[in-house]
């Protein structure tokens, strides 16, 4: 006698077979979507299977951090709060959201974004009791299909010539940034320029002026020779000054100006010996003309436009 299998039973079956069948080609997707996504090595991959991040809390946790680093007296204790800081960065930012996240809370930290929305640089540094300070910086770079985001590697203490220097994500002259300026180029190339803070050593301040922009491969890069002070072209400015002297450096959008103080040493018999000298009340600037920064000297900022046609 032939025994007749009931149709719900054959319909479970055929349903679960098609469940298996989806589940596995869904995985087979998204291990695609993934090896795809982990083939630029260079910046932080969004996992296909990522959850989406709570960024008040996040950001309430990158507060509590950024305040017990500020206040830490240890360098173990420095060392252990920045490796918690750092692995919920790298957390946070595997999620594209955080590009328009503000994170306001956080202090302690810069936090900038480019004009045309497509740059975000998060960014602090590490005091050591030496003397000396390790600067860490995310940077994410919004293009039309993806987001891209990169783990920056300070190495200012082993770069020489740092002025005349081209260099990467690996290898990267760190600095507290505080403006990001965004200029059109040549060869529609895309400028952003870095206005920086560096708390140097026990003796001296450092502020700089450095320029990011993204090669073929969309592979940050830092320096250009755009820096024109007068025969002179350079790749980035530094500024070296007493510990206890304050440098201005600011962009003035009035004018469409980077604007500074000019340093001389407190005696002439200090020539050259960076711990001696500060602004002297005099002032220099920077326009950006047909692709490059022109120096322009002994300004007077009091003046609402400036004749660049006398220099």
């Amino acid at each position: 006698m032939q025994r007749v299998v009931p149709f719900r039973f054959v319909y479970t079956a055929l349903f679960l077979l098609a469940l298996l069948v989806a589940g596995s080609l869904s995985g087979k997707k998204a291990m695609a979507q993934e090896a795809t996504v982990k083939k630029g090595s260079s910046y932080i991959p969004i996992p296909a299977d990522s959850q989406q991040v709570d960024f008040e809390q996040q950001e309430l946790m990158l507060h509590r951090y950024f305040d017990s680093l500020a206040h830490a007296r240890e360098d173990d204790t420095r060392d252990e709060l920045n490796r918690k800081i750092l692995k919920r960065f790298r957390r946070i930012l595997e999620d594209p959201r955080s590009f328009d996240y503000p994170f306001e809370a956080i202090e302690n930290a810069g936090i900038l974004k480019s004009s045309d929305e497509k740059v975000k640089i998060y960014n602090w540094n590490v005091p050591y009791e030496a003397g000396y300070n390790v600067f860490h910086c995310f940077l994410q770079y919004r293009k039309p299909d993806t987001l891209l985001t990169f783990e920056l590697n300070d190495q200012s203490g082993k770069i020489e010539e740092p002025a005349n220097k081209t260099l990467t994500a690996d290898k990267w002259y760190g600095a507290l940034y505080y403006d990001i300026i965004a200029k059109p180029g040549r060869f529609d190339q895309k400028y952003y320029t870095l206005l920086g803070f560096d708390p140097n050593d026990f003796l001296t301040n450092r502020k700089v002026i450095d320029v990011l922009y993204f090669d073929k491969q969309d592979q940050p890069m830092f320096g250009a020779s755009i820096f024109k002070n007068q025969r002179e072209i350079s790749k980035r400015i530094l500024f070296e000054y007493n510990q206890f002297a304050n440098m201005m450096l600011r962009y003035d959008r009035e004018k469409e100006m980077i604007v500074y103080d000019h340093l001389s040493p407190s005696k002439p018999q200090y020539e050259g010996q960076r711990e001696y000298y500060g602004p002297d009340f005099s002032y220099d600037g920077l326009k950006f003309e047909n692709g490059i920064w022109n120096t322009y000297f002994d300004l007077d900022l009091r003046l609402n436009e400036i004749d660049f046609e006398e220099d």
